[in-house]
């Protein structure tokens, strides 16, 4: 880009004109412009300078219970920093400081966002390892009836081809690890995305019993058949004929959760706290308290519920100490909840940044100031 685009391109930035597109773009120029030669002044006049740390503050300098989009004021931004670095021309006091001056370990630094990983787990007690560089496109378990293969996109696919044959016993489940994910393909076609930290089990005689249990958290997209489709979990048993909807049952966590998207689900208790069964609708989530057992229909906010299947972290007006068990689950990293100050949250960021820029993000949003060591996240005294 010429020096007159770059110009008219952070002029247009500054006045709110820019596509997601001309930012990630100027996102880039610094990996264009050689580092170390210096920039013609025209970019650091005291106006646009001005300017441009106004509208980074203005972003990241916020009250805790504001929404914060990180996805896409971040790039420009951190470009912007980088440029402006370049000359020595930034500064900073204690009102205002750069999100990248917050200090880390090494360590806090090295730790990478999940990936797309998991285990097979087969009935007879045969483990196959899942992940990016070894699961794609390749035939995992063949034996009579039943296909196992992965395709090239990662999902893991299960093919019957004698559907009418009975003979298959025992179960398998896929078991994603902290700090993983995946995708499963039923034999019914119904498509199953696993969070992390989560497991799915399920009958090698599927299509005769479209029945599942399920661990942590998962969102499915239910086919349409004739035989019901059952997912249980510690507090309850979940049926449908066909839908689309989330089950958060981690458990250690102080309830369960359950949201429609699509279709009607049936939704019945299995502790006997709280016998009737409820029918829910779309754009409704059902809350379950794992001590009282008892439940509570809501509307939801699909947005936050689908956040994590959509590569994000969306968290609406909660506590730290719920926050940082997402994280820790994403992250495969432990937290010492002691002496965590009860500061509730709103933001949003991609689940694809590193663990330090989540916690930089969080310490710009609110009172607190975190250490990383020994593999664990603390809160500084």
């Amino acid at each position: 880009m010429t020096q007159k685009e770059i110009l008219a391109l952070l002029d247009r930035y500054l006045a709110g004109e820019t596509s997601f597109e001309e930012e990630q773009l100027l996102s880039r120029f610094h990996e264009t412009y050689g580092k170390g030669k210096e920039l013609d002044e025209a970019f650091f006049t005291d106006e646009r300078r001005l300017a441009i740390l106004s509208k980074i503050e203005d972003q990241i300098h916020l009250k805790k219970s504001r929404f914060i989009n990180w996805k896409r004021w971040l790039p420009v931004a951190a470009a912007v920093i980088i440029m402006l670095s370049i000359t020595g021309i930034l500064y900073f006091n204690q009102k205002f400081e750069n999100i990248s001056q917050v200090e880390f370990s090494q360590q806090a630094e090295q730790i990478m966002p999940g990936t797309n990983k998991a285990i097979l787990r087969l009935a007879d007690g045969t483990i196959i390892s899942l992940d990016d560089r070894n699961s794609s496109n390749r035939t995992l378990l063949k034996q009579k009836g039943l296909t196992v293969k992965s395709n090239n996109d990662g999902q893991l696919l299960y093919i019957i081809a004698d559907t009418k044959s009975k003979g298959l016993k025992g179960t398998n489940s896929i078991e994603t690890p902290r700090g993983g994910k995946y995708e499963v393909l039923l034999p019914d076609g119904t498509h199953v995305w696993l969070n992390a930290a989560s497991a799915l089990t399920y009958n090698l005689d599927f299509s005769h019993q479209r029945k599942v249990k399920l661990q942590g958290e998962a969102y499915f997209e239910v086919a349409k058949k004739k035989v019901p489709f059952t997912v249980q979990h510690g507090m309850q048993e979940i049926q449908v004929l066909g839908t689309h909807f989330n089950v958060n049952a981690y458990q250690d966590e102080s309830y369960s959760e359950t949201t429609l998207l699509e279709g009607q689900i049936a939704l019945r208790s299995l502790q006997g706290k709280d016998e009737k069964t409820i029918l829910m609708k779309p754009n409704f989530k059902v809350t379950t308290d794992h001590h009282s057992g008892l439940s509570k229909q809501s509307i939801a906010d699909i947005e936050s519920v689908m956040a994590w299947k959509n590569g994000d972290f969306l968290f609406e007006d909660q506590e730290l100490a719920s926050i940082l068990r997402v994280i820790a689950r994403w992250y495969d990293v432990k937290v010492d909840y002691n002496s965590l100050p009860r500061t509730r949250y709103t933001l949003q960021l991609s689940k694809q940044v590193r663990l330090s820029d989540v916690l930089k993000m969080l310490e710009k949003t609110g009172p607190v100031k975190f250490q990383f060591e020994q593999n664990t996240i603390k809160v500084e005294k």
